[in-house]
């Protein structure tokens, strides 16, 4: 009926190990791995050990948050279970439950060292940085030290994985760094954004990832399109936020077209926060001619109007 315990550890290993996924997903996904030969679905009720109908043919197993538990159903009439499923079952319950209690200790350790971190990074390096712009006179020395803080303080405010920051706070901060960038080279920022974002907000990550992606957007744009402007704008439809940012510029064969760090990056940072990121060109609908270049971003945030 079942798959060994023994010969699937590096599976266990892997999905124990896997980010941006629940714990009772992961555990799902264990289940379906061991009892490959069964259909798994939601039970109507709260199951509080593994146990097999009188039947044999349905093993009942807890969920590790969530109030209700899980059912795994034989496909062949054939096979029922017995007591080794019901012994592998508690035996990947009890795994699972022990890695929750390191996983739990390992985040209690890393916050504190987040912290940590953050209170050596604002009192030493960021002290100095500040002293430094009140001491040059070189206008691009300033420019270029206040830029250095800002990112500083953006790092040091993301290793806070606790706080938030409103979403309107964040998106006037990224603006205004764009928008500075493009004056210094004539070039224009055209700007639209939903009017429904009162009251939400980013989590550090969210905040720093956006910021950090649409910085790489503008430097592409800067280097690479011959752009007389760059538009981006910000919508948000049932708490998904999507995020265009486009050019005029000569754009770029997306097909062929072999993704360099910066690209990476961007993609890697949607990743992140379980969201994605894709790029396409904008054609004249009439004669097809390339109107420059446009990348899409999208991810979930987080309603917290009533908190």
């Amino acid at each position: 009926m079942h798959k060994s315990l023994e010969k699937n550890l590096p599976f266990l290993i892997e999905e124990f190990s896997s980010s941006g996924t629940s714990i009772d997903n992961r555990w799902k996904s264990i289940l379906q791995r061991f009892f490959s030969d069964c259909t798994l679905s939601h039970s109507k009720h709260a199951i509080e050990k593994c146990q097999i109908n009188d039947q044999h043919n349905i093993l009942e197993v807890p969920s590790i948050l969530l109030k209700h538990g899980y059912t795994l159903n034989t496909i062949d009439s054939a096979t029922l279970f017995n007591t080794s499923d019901i012994e592998l079952a508690n035996s990947l319950l009890k795994l699972t439950k022990q890695f929750i209690t390191i996983e739990e200790a390992v985040e209690k350790g890393a916050t504190e060292e987040r912290l940590r971190i953050a209170r050596d990074l604002h009192d030493d390096v960021a002290a100095r940085m500040l002293t430094l712009i009140h001491t040059v006179k070189d206008e691009q020395t300033i420019a270029l030290s206040r830029s250095i803080l800002k990112s500083l303080r953006n790092s040091i405010y993301t290793l806070d994985n606790k706080s938030t920051a409103s979403i309107l706070d964040a998106i006037t901060d990224v603006r205004s760094e764009i928008q500075d960038r493009l004056n210094s080279i004539g070039m224009q920022l055209i700007w639209h954004q939903s009017d429904n974002l009162q009251g939400l907000s980013f989590t550090p990550r969210q905040h720093i990832n956006l910021n950090r992606m649409l910085h790489e957007v503008t430097t592409n744009v800067i280097r690479h399109a011959d752009a007389e402007f760059m538009e981006i704008i910000i919508n948000l439809q049932q708490l998904q936020l999507t995020v265009e940012a486009s050019d005029n510029g000569h754009g770029f064969d997306v097909k062929n077209c072999i993704p360099g760090k910066g690209l990476n990056n961007i993609k890697t940072r949607a990743q992140e926060l379980n969201g994605s990121a894709s790029w396409f060109n904008l054609n004249d609908r009439e004669t097809g001619e390339n109107k420059g270049s446009c990348v899409r971003i999208n991810f979930v945030i987080s309603d917290t109007t009533g908190q």
